[in-house]
Formats: C-alpha cells, sequence, structure tokens
C-alpha cells in the first residue's frame, strides 16, 4: 500500500511538473510577443513603370485546313510556326509506332554526330578560345535557367544542345578530349544499323503552296479569319475565349496552313478601362505566352449596349509563338509612369491622411503623406514629393511592417 501511495505522489509531481513548465513557456511566449517589436524596412526609390490593360485575345488569321488519306504514324518534320515553301515536305506517316521510335532515335544520333564533327574541327587549335567559350558556356545555361523558369521547354532543349556543343569543343581545345573520330564512326554504325530495322519506308506528306505550318487545329479555322473578323460579336469572342481547345487534330487531318503573316486579335474591353485609346491609334501588345512586345492598329473599336467595346487589332509582326493556341493572354500597354516605388502594404491612414510611416535617423517614427499614382497588388507607385514637407521623399527608410506604429514613436 506504501508502495502505491508513493507511485502516486511521484505520478502527481510529474502532472504538476508538466503544468508548471507549460504556464512558464505560456507567459514567456505572451512577454515575446508584446516586448519582441520587430521592424522591417525598405528604402523609397526612383522607378520607372507601364500601366497596362490585361485581357484575353483570340487570333484570328487566315488559315487552311491539310488533309491527308494514309493510314500510320505521323512525325512532323517542321516545328510549329515554321515557314513552308511550296511543296515542301512538312511530315512523314511510318507504319507502326516502332518505326517512329527508331526514326527518332536516328535523329537524335545524327545530332550528336553534327555536335561533335563541329568539334572535330578544332583538334589542333591554340587554347585562345578557351575564355570565349566558358562565357558562352556560363550564357547558354543562364538562358536555359531562365527558359525553364519561363516554362518555355522547347526554347531550353534547344539551347541545351548549343551548350552541349560548345563543351565537347571546349573539351578538344583544352585537350581533355584529343578526337571524337572514334565516338562519331560508333554513332555512324548505330545509325547504319537502326535504319536497317525500319519495316518500311516512310510515307512524305507535301503542301503544294507557302504558309506557316501548325499541326494542330481547333475548329475555328473556317469562322475566323480576314473576312468575319469586323463582324464578329461580343458573344461570339466570349465563345471562343470559353471554348475547351481538341486534344486530337479530325479523322485525316495533319494540321493547317497560315496565310501571310498578316494576323489580328479581337477582344472583349470595359470601356473605361481603355482610358485614350482610339481607332485607328498604334499601340503596344505584350504576348503573355511568348513575353513579347509587338506594334499593333486598333483598326476597329466597337461601343456595346452594355459598355463594352469590342476591339479588332491588326500586327504584321510574325513569330512562331503566336500559333500556340488560339487564345492568348495579353496586356495592352499604355502611358509610361516615373515616381517613387513603396510596397502596398506599407500605406497607411493616419488623422484621414493617407502615407507611411519611416523611420528617421534609426529610431524615431514618422508619418509622411504620399500621392498615388497607379497601385498594384505588391507595388504602389506614388509621386516623387522630395521637396514638400511633410510628404515622403527619396531614400526614406520606409516601414513595411511593425507593431502598434504612430507618428513620434521611438524604437528602442
Amino acid at each position: 500500500m506504501a508502495e502505491t501511495d508513493k507511485k502516486r505522489t511521484v505520478t502527481t509531481k510529474i502532472i504538476w511538473l508538466i503544468i508548471g513548465v507549460f504556464f512558464t513557456l505560456m507567459i514567456v511566449s505572451q512577454l515575446m510577443i508584446h516586448l519582441y517589436n520587430p521592424i522591417k524596412t525598405e528604402v523609397a526609390s526612383l522607378y520607372t513603370t507601364t500601366d497596362s490593360v490585361g485581357f484575353k485575345g483570340v487570333y484570328v488569321r487566315d488559315e487552311k485546313l491539310v488533309s491527308y488519306n494514309v493510314s500510320g504514324v505521323i512525325n512532323y518534320l517542321h516545328p510549329d510556326g515554321s515557314k513552308i515553301a511550296k511543296n515542301s515536305v512538312i511530315a512523314e506517316v511510318y507504319s507502326n509506332q516502332n518505326d517512329l521510335a527508331i526514326q527518332q532515335e536516328i535523329e537524335s544520333l545524327e545530332a550528336q554526330k553534327a555536335v561533335l564533327q563541329d568539334a572535330q574541327a578544332l583538334v589542333g587549335t591554340d587554347t585562345s578560345q578557351l575564355e570565349s567559350f566558358s562565357t558562352q558556356i556560363y550564357d547558354k545555361h543562364a538562358q536555359i535557367m531562365q527558359s525553364l523558369y519561363d516554362g518555355d521547354f522547347k526554347t531550353a532543349s534547344s539551347l541545351k544542345d548549343d551548350m552541349l556543343n560548345l563543351q565537347s569543343k571546349k573539351e578538344i581545345v583544352k585537350g581533355v578530349e584529343t578526337s571524337y573520330q572514334s565516338k562519331i564512326v560508333e554513332i555512324e554504325n548505330r545509325i547504319s544499323m537502326l535504319k536497317g530495322q525500319i519495316s518500311r519506308e516512310p510515307y512524305a506528306i507535301s503542301i503544294g503552296e507557302t504558309g506557316y505550318f501548325v499541326s494542330a487545329v481547333d475548329g475555328f479555322e473556317d469562322v475566323l479569319n480576314s473576312e468575319t473578323v469586323f463582324d464578329l460579336t461580343k458573344e461570339q469572342i466570349e465563345y471562343v475565349i470559353s471554348a475547351e481547345e481538341q486534344e486530337t487534330n479530325p479523322s485525316g487531318v495533319i494540321g493547317k496552313l497560315i496565310d501571310g503573316y498578316r494576323w489580328y486579335m479581337v477582344a472583349v474591353f470595359d470601356t473605361v478601362r481603355l482610358g485614350t485609346v482610339f481607332e485607328g491609334a498604334t499601340v503596344t501588345l505584350h504576348i503573355g505566352a511568348s513575353q513579347q512586345n509587338v506594334k499593333a492598329n486598333i483598326i476597329s473599336l466597337k461601343r456595346q449596349p452594355d459598355g463594352s467595346s469590342v476591339c479588332v487589332f491588326e500586327c504584321d509582326t510574325f513569330s512562331s509563338d503566336f500559333v500556340d493556341g488560339r487564345v492568348a493572354q495579353v496586356k495592352l500597354m499604355m502611358d509610361d509612369y516615373e515616381g517613387i516605388r513603396i510596397p502596398t502594404d506599407s500605406i497607411r491612414v493616419e488623422d484621414e491622411k493617407v502615407g507611411v510611416y519611416v523611420l528617421v535617423g534609426g529610431i524615431e517614427v514618422k508619418f509622411r503623406q504620399i500621392k498615388q499614382i497607379i497601385s498594384e497588388e505588391d507595388y504602389t507607385l506614388v509621386v516623387d514629393t522630395s521637396n514638400e514637407a511633410g510628404y515622403i521623399s527619396l531614400y526614406d527608410t520606409i516601414i513595411v511592417e511593425g507593431k502598434d506604429l504612430y507618428d513620434g514613436k521611438i524604437i528602442s
């Protein structure tokens, strides 16, 4: 019995010890919350930005479907958006998937062979080019990383081949490799063996006219063209934007041919957001997927009964990036603005005045008013009021985060 009481006493002490530790931690944490008052700051800097209106635009082009009547597996010979000469072969049709896989391996080996032959030509040259190769390799690597960050995997793959070419050349010039000839012969033997494994020669599909070829179709080729572009209604445009793209081409259709480099884009805008934009104006469009800025003319601007406007842009700058899909995320670039760039989260209201808290002398909090120009989610551009008393100045230390801030507070 005494042993049981002893165990119970020990258990009780442990429980009270745990409770005591819990309350101690809670009190300490509360004290830290109240006493620790971190300040996060950012220096007010001069910045230039361009106001823009984002929208979804619909590409309108003169397009013609390209048909074929051979069964099998298609291997396209040109990337989408490539300019095709008259009577050029655009694709080959293989008997089965295995034949196509063999052909793709052959093409990969041919590319490797070309890289090694290019490097082989430098055997015996001096080392003066080493620094140049190193710089180019570094630049290519940076471009690959940027392409991957942008989601442009096609460009990243192409840049990778360029970088391997440079690395092979560097190894030859540096003397790490004395010759690639044996590897070239090995690749040639492999190619010859693979060619003998293809069951039947592929059927070539050619086009009898010139244009820009695209492998995918979306079903709007016959209704969206230069003849219908001015008659498109708001409802039709919105329908195309909301329509799901086809996963595969219809039977017997290998792709489409775009006639010429001129294209149109149609969009529906809130008229108020267009500001001073008018019919006949030349504007800049920032195309989302390609990250390119192109000049375009507004050739039609029709006000709708509901207050919106249907806008037609015309552009004669063609890029393969502009054929990837029917709908694009676009920005209509407006006016340029210059001012002081501040974090939007730092803006406060004191005595019905809009401004920010700044840290003066590293210890004193002061309130400075601002005059907003344009505001984004993360940053706001304000007028440079460096010469106005009571307003923000260039290079002020803006308080972005802080507790219980007020004008005149001393930060210890």
